[in-house]
C-alpha cells in the first residue's frame, strides 16, 4: 500500500519492482472545503452552457487522450502493473468508446422528451427535462484507474455537473495524469477538480457540501459511504464487488470455453470486479476442462507489463498478494487440489503464478470471498439445477457467464441467474459500452453506467388550452356542487372495456346531462 512521509507525501510504487517511482502530495483537509466551494461556483456557469458546448470541451479531452495514448498506457502500467496491451484495450479504448458515444448522442439523450398522455388530455402537454445535481464526488479504485474515472467524469461533465475526483492513493500517479489531461483541455476554472489522499480524505469530501457521490470499490467501503450519504439524503451510484461464476455445460466447445474462461479469470491479473472467480463444470467434461485450462495457464508469460510479450503482470500491491496467498492456503488446507501455480514468483515485485484449483467447496474463502487475483477454482456439477444453485449461492450479484453450444438452452439458465449481467460464450465483453447497463444485484451495489443517474428528472406539464376569456377555470376546480354524477359517468365512458359498453355509458351520460 502507498505510504506517507512526515511531509505528507504518498509514495507511489511500481508493482513490477516494488520500488517507489514517484511521490504525490496529500490534499490537506482544510483545502477540500475550499475546492468544493470553488466547484459550486463553477457549477453556476457550467450548468448554463448548452449540451453542445459541453460536448465541445469533451472533444478536446478526447483528442488529448488520443494524442497522448502511448504515455498514458506506459503510466498506467508503471503504476498499476497491467500489460500495455490491456492498457490500450481496457483503459484507453474503453474510455474513448464512452466519450465517443456521448459526444455523438449526448444532445439527444439529454434533450427534453415528450410524454404521451392519451386522448383524454387533448390540451395537456407533459415532458421530461434533465437538470444536473451540482458538485459530484467521484471516488474511484485502482484496478482500472483510467477508464473507470473517465467514464464517470464524462457523464458528470456532459450533464452539466462539476466534480471533485479522488483517485485511489495506490494509483495517485494515474490521478496526476488525468489531472494533466483535463488541464490541457482548458475547461473553465474549477469545473474539474482532483484531490489526493486516503479513506479519511474521501470521508471528508462526502461530508462537505457536495450534491452526489459516485463510488466504485469494495462492499465494506461502499456500505460505509452509503451510510454517510443516507444521513445527508445524497444521491449515490455504488458499483461494488463481485464473485462472478462461469457455468460450463457439457455441450460446449471445450477448447473455446477454456480459452474464454482463462481470459475472463486472469485479465488484469484477476483484478476486475467482473473477473471469473468461480467455475462450475459439468462432471462429464470436468477432468478434460481442468487439463486444458491448466495447460493454457502454464503457457502464459509472466512479467513486467512494459514488455510487449507479457500476458500476466503483477498484483497491484503486497496487500493483494497476501490475500491471494491466504485464499490458496485456506483452500489447500481443506482439500483443494492444486493443478498449476500456487506460488509467488521468485523475483522483485508482486508477481504470482496463475493458479488452477479443483476439488473446491463453498466452505473455502476462494469460493465465497472476493479474491481479486490470478486463481481459477473449478467445481464439478451433475445437473443444471445444481449449477444454477451454486452460481447463485453468493452475497454478490454482478455478472456471470454460461458456456454452451446450444444458445436457447443457455438462455434458460440466464434467466435463473441472480445478477445484473450474463454473458453467453464470452466474459467481460461490452462491460464498458455506455449503451449497455452495468448493474449489480445484492452486495454488488447499484451500478453507475446510466447518464440519467447524473441528472435530476423534472416533469413539466403545460395546459395548452389556457385562454381565460374562453375557459376562466378548469372543470375539476371548485365548486364541486353537481359534479359527482358527471365524474361517475366519465369513469364509465373512459375506463369501461368494449365499444358497446363505452357507447352505452356515453348515451347514459348525455341523458343525465339533459335532465
Amino acid at each position: 500500500m502507498p505510504t506517507t512521509t512526515q511531509e505528507n507525501l504518498i509514495k507511489v510504487v511500481n508493482p513490477s519492482s516494488g520500488e517507489v517511482i514517484s511521490t504525490v502530495s496529500y490534499t490537506q483537509d482544510v483545502q477540500i472545503e475550499k475546492i468544493v466551494d470553488n466547484a459550486k461556483e463553477a457549477f453556476l456557469l457550467w450548468k448554463n452552457l448548452s449540451v453542445e458546448k459541453r460536448i465541445e470541451y469533451l472533444k478536446k479531452i478526447y483528442e488529448v487522450i488520443i494524442n497522448d495514448k502511448n504515455n498514458i498506457a506506459k503510466t498506467i502500467t508503471q503504476n498499476n502493473g497491467k500489460p500495455l496491451t490491456e492498457c490500450y484495450l481496457t483503459e484507453i479504448a474503453s474510455t474513448l468508446q464512452v466519450m465517443e458515444y456521448f459526444i455523438k448522442h449526448g444532445s439527444e439523450l439529454l434533450g427534453e422528451k415528450n410524454i404521451p398522455l392519451g386522448p383524454i388530455y387533448p390540451m395537456k402537454k407533459s415532458s421530461l427535462a434533465y437538470e444536473p445535481y451540482g458538485v459530484v464526488a467521484i471516488i474511484e479504485p485502482w484496478n482500472y484507474p483510467f477508464y473507470i474515472p473517465f467514464s464517470a467524469i464524462t457523464k458528470a461533465l456532459i450533464t452539466g455537473n462539476t466534480f471533485v475526483f479522488k483517485p485511489s492513493s495506490t494509483v495517485s500517479l494515474v490521478g496526476k495524469l488525468i489531472e494533466e489531461i483535463l488541464l490541457k483541455a482548458n475547461l473553465p476554472p474549477h469545473v474539474t477538480n482532483i484531490i489526493y489522499g486516503n479513506g479519511t480524505t474521501a470521508e471528508i469530501l462526502i461530508n462537505s457540501d457536495i450534491d452526489m457521490v459516485v463510488f466504485t470499490g469494495s462492499v465494506n467501503v461502499g456500505k460505509k459511504i452509503a451510510a454517510q450519504c443516507i444521513q445527508k439524503l445524497l444521491p449515490m451510484c455504488l458499483e461494488l464487488g463481485g464473485k462472478d461464476p462461469a457455468i460450463v455445460l457439457k455441450n460446449c466447445n471445450i477448447d473455446y470455453a477454456a480459452g474464454g474462461v482463462l481470459w475472463g479469470a486472469l485479465t488484469n491479473c484477476g483484478q476486475a470486479c467482473a473477473s471469473i472467480e468461480r467455475v462450475y463444470v459439468d462432471s462429464s467434461i470436468h477432468d478434460e476442462f481442468v487439463e486444458k485450462i491448466s495447460k493454457l495457464a502454464s503457457e502464459l508469460k509472466i512479467g513486467d507489463g512494459l514488455s510487449d510479450d507479457t500476458d500476466i503482470g503483477p498484483l497491484v500491491n503486497e496487500e493483494q498478494l497476501n490475500k491471494v496467498k491466504e485464499h490458496i492456503a485456506d483452500a489447500l488446507s481443506q482439500g483443494a487440489k492444486l493443478h498449476i501455480g500456487g506460488k509467488q514468483v521468485n523475483r522483485s515485485g508482486y508477481f504470482f503464478e496463475p493458479t488452477v484449483l479443483s476439488n473446491v467447496t463453498h466452505n473455502m474463502k476462494v469460493m465465497k470471498e472476493e479474491t481479486f487475483g490470478p486463481i481459477i477454482p473449478i467445481m464439478k456439477f451433475d445437473t443444471v439445477d445444481e449449477a444454477i444453485f451454486l452460481a447463485n449461492d453468493t452475497r454478490y450479484g454482478l455478472s456471470a457467464s454460461v458456456w454452451s453450444s446450444e444458445i436457447e438452452g443457455a438462455r434458460k439458465i440466464v434467466n435463473s441467474l441472480n445478477c445484473g449481467t450474463v454473458w453467453v460464450n464470452d466474459s467481460l465483453f461490452l462491460q464498458a459500452h455506455p449503451a449497455c447497463p452495468w448493474i449489480g444485484y445484492k452486495d454488488s451495489g447499484y451500478g453507475n453506467s446510466s447518464i440519467y443517474q447524473f441528472v435530476k428528472t423534472k416533469h413539466i406539464s403545460i395546459d395548452q388550452g389556457y385562454i381565460p376569456s374562453i375557459r376562466p377555470k378548469s372543470f375539476w376546480w371548485y365548486p364541486y356542487k353537481g359534479k359527482s354524477k358527471s365524474y361517475s359517468d366519465l369513469i364509465e365512458i373512459v375506463f369501461k372495456t368494449g365499444l358497446k359498453n363505452k357507447a352505452k355509458a356515453t348515451f347514459q351520460a348525455l341523458v343525465d346531462l339533459l335532465k
